[in-house]
C-alpha cells in the first residue's frame, strides 16, 4: 500500500508542508507547559521524522487580537 500523505498550511497559506507515512509517535500531554503553549487542557501531538516532512514557503510571525483583548503572536 502507498503511505498516506498529510498536508497542512498556515492561516495565510504562505507556508505549507506535506508529511508522508505514519508518525513515529503520537502523544497527548496535560502538563502546565503544554497547557500554556496550546491554551487547551491537553496538547495532542503527532511526531514525524524530518525525512518524512517536505516544507514549502516561508515562515513568518503574525499577531492577532483575541476576544480577551490580548495580543497573540504565532510563528
Amino acid at each position: 500500500p502507498t503511505p498516506a500523505t498529510r498536508h497542512a498550511a498556515c492561516s495565510c497559506g504562505q507556508l505549507s508542508l506535506a508529511v508522508t507515512g505514519a508518525p513515529a509517535r503520537i502523544s497527548m500531554c496535560h502538563c502546565q507547559e503544554c497547557q500554556r503553549r496550546t491554551g487547551a487542557v491537553t496538547s495532542n501531538q503527532a511526531r514525524f521524522a524530518i525525512e518524512q516532512v517536505a516544507v514549502s514557503g516561508r515562515a513568518t510571525e503574525w499577531t492577532r487580537t483575541a476576544e480577551s483583548g490580548n495580543a497573540l503572536t504565532f510563528r
